[in-house]
């Protein structure tokens, strides 16, 4: 018998399909996957996340159409080669299974775009020269010992994140990388790093971290130091290769001592984010919200001011902008934002079942059921669709139902009275909303996928709101450095149910950007 949620995409002629959960995971180990999915060619988006599933069936060519393909969080062991039918397809994510190798044509999907395979048990990754469109790689957390072959030969590639492997070299042709924006490759088996790394002129992040580097200085660099003061020293490799020992030291502590100086200068004009550390506002997560969307990342903006009509917009401008683009119309990421005046602390982070969890949703007067809120969401877009002749699904909140359409268990943000305040990854609280003044805003980032995706999110906001010219008005005995700071944040806790930290933001590790100067307290 089909699954009800497939049997409905048929009907309807859906392009989205999203299944996770206990009730699938079950329905999986009785019978495995409806076969029904693999006749829905028309999806161009199909999500099964967080089941036991731990094979992918051949049928999965069937769905020519695909252009992403979510088995996030699942037991999967092998993927068939019939992948290689999926000739459209621009994003794949298989992170948090138990794959230990990959079919060879995944490295020839002309259009693939993103790809997703951190935190399985691979040992290697098909070559990708062919893979001409690749943009991100996620391979981190593996058991890797090299980068993919030819994955030098990539133009668009513009991050790689390879974290937590086994990998024991960087191979030169690292410089032809001419677009390259992110590398991490902390945490692996590196003991030199090569000059040519130093070519890649728009690389703005890089985690060299917890690696045994030989060269001592570099390695204090890369635990201290900006992206830029490590590749300025790594440049400085290369100009002294044929030099003697002592005429090389010598060009290299000058070499050194001018890079210094220029970085201090050019600090001193860069936009200033000053932290505050604190205590004062703790997260607690809840041990049933872990098997929902486990990750949270929260900051506080102290005196954030929105008063001006133009900054208000603005700062609802960039969350949406990057909603759409780094958080993948929120299927990697959501930003909530809260007036900390209305907030009653400390907050939990929790889940609950859809006909339990209550909200007063952003726009409304009277709170819902989470379930009663999509089922009303879903009969509006079907009167906006009646009256227009157009699809609702593309544009405002309506495009997010297809993310919990069906959805049986919610997670959700509230505050020490017990006021839910967020919905992720639907809504806001109509109670908790910003306005346009100044005011301290407390900015919330959840995820299913990885902690790692809300604290890159956090980051780009925070650097997109320096870009956009916000800034805290915040008081002259707050004020820790010479220099007015443009903004100022305030450390924000997430604990778990036993009071144990889990992460705090943001840290040392935490906005890392050659384009901004962060300041701690000492």
């Amino acid at each position: 018998m089909s699954w009800s949620e497939v049997k409905q995409a048929a009907e309807e002629n859906r392009y989205e399909l999203v299944l996770f959960g206990s009730v699938i995971s079950e329905r999986i180990s009785v019978s495995g996957l409806d076969p029904a999915i693999f006749q829905l060619t028309r999806l161009n988006f199909l999500q099964i996340s967080n089941t036991s599933l731990n094979h992918v069936p051949d049928e999965i060519g069937n769905l020519i159409n695909l252009r992403t393909l979510d088995m996030h969080r699942n037991a999967i062991k092998s993927i068939p080669s019939t992948i290689g039918k999926l000739k459209d397809v621009k994003a794949i994510d298989f992170s948090g299974n138990s794959l230990e190798k990959l079919p060879a044509e995944i490295g020839h999907m002309e259009h693939l775009q993103t790809l997703n395979l951190n935190c399985n048990a691979l040992t290697t990754v098909p070559p990708l020269r062919n893979a001409k469109n690749l943009a991100r790689l996620d391979i981190s957390h593996n058991r890797l010992e090299s980068l993919p072959e030819g994955i030098f030969n990539l133009e668009l590639i513009a991050e790689i994140y390879a974290a937590n492997n086994l990998i024991q070299a960087l191979g030169n042709e690292v410089g032809c990388l001419h677009v390259l924006k992110v590398l991490d490759l902390s945490e692996n088996k590196l003991e030199a790093i090569p000059c040519e790394l130093a070519d890649c002129l728009k690389l703005k992040d890089l985690n060299l971290k917890e690696n045994p580097i030989k060269d001592n200085r570099l390695g204090k660099l890369i635990k201290q130091c900006k992206t830029k003061a490590v590749l300025d020293y790594i440049a400085t490799l290369d100009k002294e290769k044929g030099k003697g020992k002592k005429g090389g030291k010598k060009a290299r502590n000058k070499r050194a001592s001018e890079g210094d100086k220029e970085a201090q200068d050019a600090d001193s004009q860069l936009p200033l984010i000053q932290v505050i550390h604190s205590d004062r506002i703790k997260v607690t997560v809840q041990p049933s919200v872990l098997q929902v969307r486990p990750y949270i990342v929260c900051t506080l903006v102290k005196d954030l001011d929105l008063s001006v009509p133009a900054m208000f917009k603005k700062f609802i401008a960039v969350q949406s902008q990057l909603h759409e683009s780094l958080c993948d119309s929120r299927v990697l990421a959501t930003i909530a934002t809260h007036s900390l005046e209305t907030l009653s602390l400390p907050l939990t982070y929790d889940a609950g079942k859809s006909e339990e969890v209550e909200i007063l949703p952003l726009g409304r007067q009277k709170p819902v059921k989470a379930k009663e809120l999509v089922d009303n969401l879903k009969a509006e877009a079907i009167k906006q669709k009646q009256k227009t002749k157009r699809n609702p699904l593309k544009t405002g909140l309506y495009k997010y139902l297809n993310l919990v359409d069906g959805v049986e268990m919610f997670s959700y943000l509230r505050d020490d009275t017990g006021a839910v305040v967020s919905l992720p990854p639907v809504t806001n609280s109509e109670a908790s909303k910003i306005k346009a003044s100044k005011q301290d805003v407390l900015v919330e980032l959840t995820s299913s996928k990885e902690l790692a995706v809300c604290k890159q999110v956090m980051d780009s906001l925070i650097l997109k709101m320096i870009e956009a010219g916000l800034k805290s008005c915040p008081s002259a005995s707050e004020v820790q450095a010479t220099k007015q700071p443009q903004l100022v944040l305030e450390q924000v806790r997430v604990v778990n149910d036993e009071g144990q930290l889990k992460v705090v933001y943001p840290s040392h590790v935490d906005l890392s950007s050659d384009s901004v100067k962060v300041i701690f307290p000492q």
